[in-house]
């Protein structure tokens, strides 16, 4: 959606950047937020057999070089399969005892359609970013999202599942300090200039992947919107309306903040 330079250069470099598995690292902290975002996601406790074999195994993954798919007959290579390793991780037949989600909230009042539409697409944007904010510095799991609409206000909801045996308590200030920081980053002029861009040069017929999702908008709005729709909702001023009138907060537990 909001296609930049380092994006790019990102993509290019992605294969050969190597995951930082220092020693160094207090618990291998990388390791330990995925081990943590596994359990959250797993309706089952998980037995780990030992962590140093876990980091062993990655880390001579990382030692690995990427391949071109086009160049690869067959993976796994049966003949290189070491019947010495057994599973490092796996699901024991206990409940997880999950705490009590985390949910984001976004909320909208009293406005038209055509804002309305908009914000379905913002909210949802502003929900993701948050979202992978919130999973990687808090080790948690997005399980689900979904808009709820009534009468007078429309509220995205995303929901994150939370392990508390890995991991210590949700600290309901630190997230909300990093969901402000995340969603000011978003809304700067130019995120939101490019944001609008990227929605009026949506094109269902030439690019449809590309395009925002026509069924999102028709399952909450119970409207479609063409190409050309997006070319005349997705403006500056329409935007503008839209962070005058959205709310945002958290919720875990009995506990709840307005960011």
């Amino acid at each position: 959606m909001c296609y930049n330079n380092e994006s790019e250069k990102l993509l290019n470099n992605i294969a050969t950047m190597k995951a930082d598995l220092e020693s160094e690292k207090s618990g291998y902290l990388p390791v330990a937020q995925a081990i943590s975002q596994i359990g959250a996601e797993e309706p089952n406790m998980l037995y780990i057999s030992n962590p140093e074999g876990v980091i062993k195994e990655l880390k001579k993954l990382n030692t690995k070089s990427w391949k071109n798919i086009d160049s690869v007959s067959l993976l796994p290579d049966t003949k290189a399969a070491n019947e010495d390793i057994v599973d490092l991780i796996y699901p024991t037949n206990q409940l997880s005892n999950i705490n009590s989600p985390l949910e984001l909230n976004i909320e909208i009042k009293d406005q038209p359609l055509q804002i309305c539409a908009l914000w379905c697409e913002l909210a949802r944007f502003i929900g993701l970013s948050v979202g992978q904010r919130i999973c990687h510095n808090f080790s948690t799991y997005f399980s689900s999202e979904h808009i709820n609409n009534d009468d007078t206000a429309m509220t995205y909801t995303a929901t994150f599942s939370v392990n508390r045996h890995s991991q210590s308590e949700i600290n309901l200030e630190e997230v909300a300090l990093s969901s402000r920081k995340t969603i000011n980053e978003i809304i700067t002029p130019d995120v939101l200039m490019r944001f609008s861009a990227y929605l009026s040069s949506a094109s269902y017929s030439h690019n449809p992947h590309f395009a925002p999702d026509i069924s999102y908008t028709a399952q909450n709005l119970g409207v479609l919107i063409g190409s050309q729709g997006w070319k005349n909702i997705a403006t500056s001023d329409n935007m503008k309306k839209i962070l005058q009138a959205v709310s945002c907060s958290l919720h875990h537990g009995n506990s709840s903040l307005d960011l």
